[in-house]
């Protein structure tokens, strides 16, 4: 055989395995087009042969997100719609640029899935993204929208809360929070200890097992954006994460894991990664036999995955921040036998530089990036550089911009969890014990101080309208490790956000220092709820 008609052989086996492999464009299949204002929603392009028994896909975006979210740089509606479904798509509060919590946005969302399925003529099937599945199963189970849905698939939920969310309210990311948005109701709710509060009263609820509810979670934040990355690293010390969401907070009581793959909070949502996946579980219920069988397809996949224990907190991240005029600097401490140590200076602009100080007061040569936050910290900078090996000893972070800014610095340590101080709650989650392993007691103290966040109200739809109103409410200056924090709860109803710093030595002398961050809500009833 010549050589010119091998190539003509392969050339024609590659175009064939790309026709069988890659989603078909198809002619007439446009972007739909959903209005800037909460509530709008638009179906997608009609398949040419509509099937029945399939259900609509209706897509629910996430915090802060948008209903361009499935097709702009995403592939999942056109799987979608490759595989012969009607779709729909939804803007919720989001939309306005300041994200609304559960309830508001599931009573909306509610109102919708009724109107969109009564447009079709039959139940919708939801695929949320996000808090966009806290959204949709407040809907269900407290505005009674259950009818008109079969099942709901999550991709990268946080069931249980984001810690992201409780370091936005701690004492030292308020000024950057605040200053970019991200304080607001939306992360308000997604706080840990609010989710439990969440979770308290829809666990149990009657509606709860009206629907059938599928979940999937990312652990590979490391492949995700620089948003993602910081994100990863200060949620590796309570699990496994996309960079966002942890794979236990994406784990709902009453619902099915059905696998947790190699995706970041990103790629958890793309057609390319999940349709195939999901594509199981967006079969109507038909008959009892066929939701046996979706279990026992979410059973076989959850066999094969070695689904990641809930770890206590293994707290390798030390925080400062606040505002600075022009040129700043931080010191933090670097222990014996650290690997690395991951820098990022996060502020509301780009700086002219940051400086990195060993030790011994020479100026590393170390490569930083400049990235904008595209994700969580929407409006934010990351400056960020790694340390391999770094000495122990005093280290000097120095940052330079045009002006003022507000900033958030974050320290991660690679040091195989070989030291941990973590806050463990009490019985009645009104008191904070710390316990610290590979330090000395008699050398540990920790500091704290108690932001509160009036949540009075947080059901109702006038208080999710407006700034929630937040103050220091207790500072600490010093404490045994082996005393209680407790927390002041005259204040009432809201959300508590404890900011402890350790202070200590490692067995082996070296200098130690961490920051904690727990978040403890109170309802209108005295109830206290924590993670």
């Amino acid at each position: 055989m010549n050589l010119k008609k091998m190539s003509s052989m392969l050339f024609t086996l590659i175009l064939a395995l790309s026709v069988l492999t890659a989603p078909v464009q198809a002619a007439g299949l446009t972007n739909p087009v959903v209005s800037g204002f909460p509530g709008a929603w638009s179906k997608g392009t009609e398949p040419a042969a509509i099937n029945p028994n399939k259900p609509v896909i209706l897509f629910v975006h996430g915090l802060n997100g948008s209903a361009s979210t499935w097709y702009q740089s995403n592939d999942m509606y056109q799987y979608a719609y490759n595989n012969g479904y009607q779709t729909a798509f939804i803007n919720l509060y989001d939309i306005t640029g300041t994200s609304q919590n559960m309830w508001t946005n599931g009573e909306l969302l509610a109102a919708k899935i009724k109107e969109i399925s009564n447009h079709f003529g039959k139940k919708l099937v939801i695929v949320a993204h996000s808090k966009g599945g806290v959204d949709t199963q407040a809907a269900l189970v407290h505005y009674n929208a259950f009818s008109y849905v079969s099942n709901v698939i999550t991709l990268g939920t946080p069931h249980n809360g984001s810690q992201l969310a409780d370091l936005a309210y701690s004492s030292w990311a308020s000024w950057l929070s605040s200053l970019i948005g991200y304080q607001n109701p939306g992360t308000y709710s997604m706080q840990t200890s609010y989710m439990q509060y969440f979770r308290s009263v829809t666990n149990n609820h009657t509606n709860v097992s009206k629907n059938k509810f599928y979940t999937f979670a990312g652990n590979d934040y490391e492949s995700g954006s620089t948003s993602e990355l910081f994100g990863g690293l200060f949620l590796s010390n309570y699990d496994a994460n996309d960079g966002v969401v942890t794979v236990s907070s994406a784990h709902l009581p009453n619902g099915t894991m059905v696998k947790i793959g190699k995706w970041n909070h990103t790629s958890v949502k793309t057609g390319a990664n999940m349709f195939s996946l999901i594509k199981p579980y967006l079969a109507m219920p038909l008959t009892s036999s066929s939701n046996r069988l979706n279990e026992a397809a979410a059973g076989r996949e959850q066999a094969v995955q070695s689904l990641a224990a809930r770890r206590g907190q293994q707290n390798q991240t030390f925080i400062r921040g606040g505002q600075f005029d022009g040129k700043g600097s931080e010191i933090f401490t670097v222990e014996n036998n650290v690997a690395s140590v991951t820098i990022d200076w996060i502020g509301n602009q780009k700086l002219d530089s940051l400086n990195i100080t060993s030790p011994d007061g020479s100026s590393q040569n170390v490569a930083v990036s400049s990235t904008a936050d595209d994700g969580v910290l929407n409006g934010a900078w990351h400056h960020t550089a790694t340390l391999s090996r770094p000495a122990a000893g005093e280290w000097t972070a120095t940052a330079s911009s045009n002006g003022s800014s507000a900033y958030l610095l974050s320290i991660s340590y690679d040091t195989n969890g070989k030291r941990t101080a973590k806050l463990n709650k009490s019985w009645d989650n009104k008191k904070l014990k710390l316990d610290v392993d590979g330090l000395k007691d008699e050398k540990t103290t920790v500091r704290y101080k108690v932001d509160f966040v009036n949540g009075k109200n947080d059901h109702s739809s006038k208080y999710q309208r407006k700034q929630n109103q937040s103050k220091r409410v207790k500072q600490q200056e010093s404490l045994l490790a082996t005393d209680e924090v407790v927390i002041p709860a005259s204040e009432g109803s809201g959300v508590y956000t404890v900011t402890a710093e350790i202070e200590g030595e490692t067995d082996e002398g070296f200098k130690y220092r961490r920051t904690l961050v727990k978040s403890v809500y109170m309802d209108e009833n005295g109830n206290t709820y924590t993670s």
